[in-house]
């Protein structure tokens, strides 16, 4: 059997046929990656295999906001905002450097549902329900800070709502990631370092074993096609949206939970509308048991302009076309120019644009209401359907992630204990690749001074995001090559080091990888002769020939294509 072997990456998919494992993950989202880590960490043989890129497809279509959970106050789910303050806190904890505090602003009307009062009450049960994430984030420089109103010419002056009859606003902090990507790849590095086998581009296309007994999975190269095994004494099913495309081939499928709904949502990015966050009332239907409205769209500053979600569309199956589509375009810019008229939105404002794919587990869906529930399922096979060897992990938001792989892992450790001492023990909080300093801020202004005469601030501060302590590896890696030491684009910090580095450390294959997954300069407004400089460069590294260097540019060049042929209407 010949297994793909990529000249400038560490890519060997020999390792995974040739052992044994004792569990293989299936999915490389936010919830697999925990998985893996934490697996690994239980002292467990740990493969994790992804049939696209890590990350790329739900779990990339997020706001890139680790939310602390405010949005269920409405839904009165007081134990899910608590549940995800701490999780968030735990993520600040792991990667400082992934995530910014964004100030959030929320305005206020003179009536009673949208008023000051009305949502300040709501705010003091908000950080009632907050308290002790401090404690977990352990960072006195990373703390979240506290909640404050400000009046209507405050408001003015930081968002254009001149002309509405506010009242002002409520402010609170989130954090905002550079790339929900970037997080789920941490952790992945982080568990590839502690020993788990991790690839991309793995597709599971059926289970090994027999009707009664899963004993891991058929795998599909997805650069050559050829198929292999891949044995394991246990197998678990964190494949998100596509979960049933698996389970649907086993004995009694029918009788354990399967997904009954789909939604897509989507995102566009814009010119910048404020240097705030701003959370808007829409026309459409929240769901909530404490409605102020309607359901909200966000407007978050990022890379110098508006990332705006999510616009909500409800859909049959997991296999139809969940790319961004015209009508997703203009819901998003009419709930803009509802909230806020002098914005003036127009599809000549988008620059670019992204949807995902969600799934919904209740039986009572509305198409004109969003259910946001945060709810997930983990199920063991052996008592929904009577299949030993297999587990289904399903989360519902990126934030909880890491909540869903440790309860996960209850199930595993009951089924996996008995031959591994180290089962079961308390997971230890792990920092995650790229965290190995004491101080964000003083680790920035280190390198800001020591970079000061070879790289903008700019960059270097773009740089520490992306990679954090391991920025000096990264320089020195293209220390005396001019030619990596460019920008990519004029207008983004980004340098073509950085296409090498993701080949080389991060496990880039394809242009895709690099121009969306590894520095979303995709979503920025990249140019034709940009992208080809992008490719040429990874044709080089990859040893691609013309024809796959072609090859490679049509395919993001159609996905581009796509995207703006949706923004165009």
């Amino acid at each position: 059997m010949t297994y793909s072997k990529l000249s400038g990456s560490n890519r060997d998919l020999g390792e995974l046929a040739e052992q044994t494992f004792d569990v293989v993950i299936v999915g490389g989202g936010i919830t697999g990656a925990w998985l893996s880590l934490h697996c690994v960490q239980q002292g467990y043989k740990t493969a994790l295999i992804e049939k696209a890129d890590y990350a790329s497809r739900t779990s990339a279509a997020s706001s890139k906001l680790l939310h602390g959970g405010i949005r269920y106050l409405q839904q009165m789910q007081f134990d899910k905002v608590r549940e995800s303050a701490m999780e968030r806190a735990e993520f600040i904890y792991a990667a400082p450097h992934l995530s910014t505090a964004v100030p959030f602003v929320v305005p206020t009307y003179p009536d009673f549902k949208r008023s000051k009062f009305f949502l300040s009450c709501g705010m003091l049960a908000y950080q009632a329900l907050c308290l002790g994430q401090n404690s977990v984030i352990d960072s006195k420089e990373q703390g979240l800070g506290g909640i404050k109103s400000i009046n209507s010419d405050q408001l003015n002056e930081i968002c254009d709502l001149d002309n509405e009859p506010h009242t002002g606003a409520v402010v609170f902090n989130e954090r905002h990631m550079i790339d929900s990507e970037r997080m789920v790849l941490a952790i992945i590095q982080t568990a590839r370092e502690l020993g788990a086998k991790t690839y991309n581009y793995v597709a599971a296309t059926g289970f090994l074993g027999d009707d009664d007994t899963v004993s891991g999975v058929v795998a599909r190269d997805q650069l050559n096609g050829n198929q292999f095994s891949i044995t394991a004494s246990l197998v678990v099913n964190a494949a998100g949206p596509w979960i049933d495309g698996l389970n649907s081939k086993l004995k009694n499928a029918d009788k354990a939970p399967r997904i009954n709904s789909f939604a897509i949502g989507s995102h566009i990015v814009t010119r910048q509308l404020c240097d705030h966050a701003i959370a808007l009332t829409t026309k459409h239907q929240a769901g909530s048991k404490i409605d102020r409205g309607g359901r909200h769209v966000f407007a978050i500053p990022w890379r110098g302009y508006s990332l705006i979600g999510t616009s909500h569309n409800e859909i049959d199956s997991a296999d139809g076309d969940i790319s961004l589509q015209a009508e997703h375009v203009d819901q998003l810019i009419e709930a803009i120019n509802d909230a806020m008229p002098a914005a003036k939105l127009t599809r000549d404002d988008v620059l670019s644009g992204y949807s995902g794919l969600y799934d919904f587990r209740t039986n009572n869906i509305k198409s004109t209401v969003y259910q946001g529930s945060g709810e997930y399922q983990i199920i063991d096979h052996q008592s929904a359907n009577k299949v030993a060897g297999l587990v289904t992990a399903l989360g519902a938001k990126y934030t909880t992630g890491r909540k869903v792989s440790a309860m996960t892992m209850k199930v595993v450790n009951s089924k996996l204990a008995a031959d591994n001492s180290s089962a079961g023990k308390k997971l230890v909080r792990q920092k995650l690749r790229g965290s190995d300093y004491s101080s964000l801020a003083q680790l920035q202004q280190e390198k800001l001074q020591r970079y000061k005469n070879q790289y903008s601030a700019a960059t270097i501060k773009h740089l520490i995001m992306s990679y954090g302590s391991d920025i000096d590896a990264f320089l020195q890696s293209i220390n005396g090559k001019h030619e990596l030491q460019k920008r990519i684009c004029a207008t983004q910090p980004d340098l073509f080091g950085q296409v090498v580095w993701a080949i080389e450390k991060e496990q880039a294959v394809m242009l895709d990888d690099v121009v969306f997954g590894r520095t979303s300069l995709g979503l920025l407004g990249l140019q034709m002769d940009e992208l080809s400089g992008i490719a040429t460069l990874m044709a080089d590294q990859l040893g691609w020939s013309t024809d796959e260097l072609e090859r490679q540019l049509r395919a993001t060049l159609s996905r581009m294509n796509k995207t703006q042929a949706a923004i165009n209407g």
